[in-house]
């Protein structure tokens, strides 16, 4: 059951981000941005769908107790690159026009990965510290 909500926080999340990349760059550089989605439109929207599946699903991985934590965020982490690099690469998202480019495009994708996967796990990480106040109230009585 866990896996079905994985997938389902991977389609949302994908859709999710679809749309404010758009926005985003609509806004910044206006009509010019949304061409390629325009004329792809469909494939565009399942590589979101598909990337937000390669990074949330092996989110199950965490639920493996005989892996270390460094196992499993390379894991994760490595599925989610390696699903987003074949999608945008695929698409054309990454311009390979030059191989600068390729690399600070590689470059700033895996940082901003990064700073995702932290932002979720500080989170996550807040929410387990208030499970656990909530526990030590109820056994303290």
């Amino acid at each position: 059951m866990n896996f079905i909500k994985y997938l389902l926080y991977g389609v949302s999340w994908g859709c999710t981000v679809f749309v404010l990349t758009n926005l985003v760059g609509y806004w910044t550089v206006g009509d010019v941005f949304l061409q390629k989605t325009y004329e792809n439109f469909l494939n565009h929207v399942v590589g979101s769908i598909i990337v937000g599946i390669g990074c949330a699903t092996p989110s199950i991985v965490y639920q493996v107790e005989r892996l270390t934590f460094l196992q499993q965020a390379l894991i994760h982490f490595s599925i989610g690159l390696t699903t987003f690099f074949i999608a945008a690469f695929s698409l054309k998202w990454i311009p390979t026009t030059s191989i600068f480019l390729v690399v600070l495009m590689v470059v700033v994708n895996i940082l901003i990965f990064t700073v995702v996967w932290l932002l979720f796990y500080l989170y996550n990480r807040h929410e387990v510290k208030k499970m656990n106040e909530k526990i030590s109230e109820f056994t303290e009585r």
